[in-house]
């Protein structure tokens, strides 16, 4: 019964027995009683039109109202697991908005803003540069949009290199690769900056052709589920952490990947190249055993914490009471770990029930069991987080030592090169001196020889003129006495004969 064509036919069929019995009437009806049965029928079958086609409209409403309403009821329902995740849950398995929100209001807070695909300029000689904020591949027709940066603000710089084929991100993308330094803002304009480095330059700056810089807010932090395969995926606390790391399975392929073995130095020994192969070992283990078990007699104590199985309710302080203001801090957040930071607190005690299980410091847990509020289970271990902004800096100022080091040494050597050019010149020239002197010397014992010689003739020459001398002394020594003897003599007969004469004439 549900052809249109019958219920047509019927309707026809009506109104022809209508008319039939409006004809009969008329022979014993009045004209105008005539007239208003036949506008009551007219009006009757207008009425069933359009009760039909209400009817038909209402129909169609209704049900459009209730599908509309079980789409609310459904999008309702959606929209409350998409807000609050599944309440009937313990351990939430579908993700969020709630936990999204927190998740990138914690990544955001972490990293702060970063501005990449920066054009830098050429430096200056005082180590200014002016970056273009603008990235390389924008849309040329879009208006500049300002940076966001203000003068005096601390940015860090890194160099940016394609990313690997393995790193999971789409063909040609460039990631941080090399830190360039610490650099402060001092002209901010929409499209550019001026930095400034705050530190000496380790590294040389001068931008390649097509080289772009990621410029940091914030420097990066370290977290323990960086390195995790998935690391949005929540531990089940109740498997052994073999099983189910505390803060995700590790993929030991992805730390290999992104820590890599350093490369041998030029003139580095067998044992100092053992031990570096030796403590990078340690690091990669290190990172692929966080969140698994920890042993105490092995590991450092801070980096051994502990699972506990809650016996009874226990409420714990979570937020730390300090008011502080943007992202200051306080010790209370290193002794405690208590949340300081609003974005982070929780607004309220963490409650654990019984049959639940928490992951606490060791010194906490053992306190914890003191008291007799839980149960311990095993050990968990826990690597230290790296401060990359301490690091950073305290590396670059190393590396700046020694670079200046090195040029000072560099330096050094090239006076002591040019002192012993210098050197070797002297010595050349003393070399050469000294085989004159040599030759000098020579000639002088040639001649010291001669001479010798003609001072053994002449002393020869000399003895014998000496005893002849001495000869000749004695000789005249004798011939003198002779001759005062022959003197005497002579004198003494001329005296004798003067007497004699002088008395003879008396």
């Amino acid at each position: 019964m549900s052809n249109p064509v019958i219920y047509q036919a019927l309707g026809i069929l009506l109104i022809l027995f209508f008319l039939f019995l409006i004809y009969m009437f008329t022979k014993t009806w009045r004209w105008f009683h005539v007239l208003c049965a036949f506008c009551v029928f007219g009006a009757s079958i207008g009425f069933i039109c359009c009760a039909a086609m209400s009817y038909r409209t209402h129909a169609a409403w209704r049900t459009l109202e209730l599908k509309s309403r079980q789409q609310r009821e459904n999008l309702e329902a959606e929209y409350a697991l998409l807000i609050n995740g599944d309440l009937a849950e313990i351990v939430q398995t579908t993700k969020s908005i709630r936990r999204s929100n927190a998740e990138f209001a914690r990544l955001v807070f972490d990293r702060g803003r970063v501005w990449r695909s920066c054009i830098p300029q050429a430096p200056q000689a005082n180590g200014t540069v002016v970056v273009g904020t603008i990235p390389a591949d924008a849309a040329g027709g879009e208006a500049p949009t300002s940076s966001q940066m203000i003068q005096k603000m601390i940015l860090y710089a890194f160099l940016e290199d394609v990313a690997p084929a393995d790193a999971g991100v789409p063909p040609d993308t460039r990631l941080p690769a090399i830190y360039l330094g610490e650099f402060t803002a001092t002209t901010v304009t929409p499209t550019s900056v001026t930095l400034q480095p705050t530190l000496p330059l380790n590294v040389n700056i001068q931008p390649k052709p097509g080289a772009t810089w990621t410029l940091y807010e914030t420097m990066p932090v370290d977290g323990h589920n960086f390195f995790a395969a998935d690391m949005n995926d929540i531990p089940d606390l109740n498997e052994d952490a073999e099983v189910s790391p505390v803060f995700g399975t590790i993929d030991p392929a992805f730390v290999d990947t992104y820590i890599k073995m350093p490369q041998r130095l030029q003139n580095q020994t067998d044992t100092e190249y053992q031990q570096v192969q030796a403590a990078h070992t340690a690091l990669l283990d290190m990172y692929k055993r966080d969140g698994k078990r920890g042993d105490p007699d092995r590991d450092p104590p801070d980096n051994v914490w502990m699972k506990v199985l809650f016996t009874e309710e226990r409420s714990v302080d979570v937020d730390s009471g300090a008011v502080l203001g943007g992202v200051e801090g306080s010790q209370t957040f290193f002794n405690q770990g208590l949340a300081e930071i609003p974005l982070l607190q929780r607004g309220g005690q963490a409650k654990f029930k019984p049959d639940q299980i928490g992951v606490f410091p060791r010194e906490d847990a053992e306190r914890l069991i003191a008291e007799g509020v839980c149960d311990p289970g095993e050990n968990i271990y826990v690597r230290t987080l790296n401060d990359y902004e301490y690091q950073f800096r305290s590396n670059h100022l190393r590396m700046v030592r020694l670079r200046q080091d090195i040029e000072r040494m560099q330096h050094n050597m090239q006076k002591i090169t040019e002192t012993n050019a210098r050197t070797e010149t002297q010595i050349a020239y003393r070399t050469q001196e000294k085989g004159k002197l040599i030759q000098d010397r020579d000639k002088f014992q040639y001649e010291l020889a001669e001479i010798g010689k003609y001072q053994g003739q002449l002393e020869q020459v000399l003895s014998v003129t000496k005893a002849e001398l001495s000869r000749l002394y004695r000789s005249n020594a004798t011939l003198e006495k002779e001759l005062d003897r022959m003197s005497n003599e002579l004198t003494e007969k001329i005296d004798r004969r003067t007497r004699e004469a002088v008395a003879e004439a008396g």
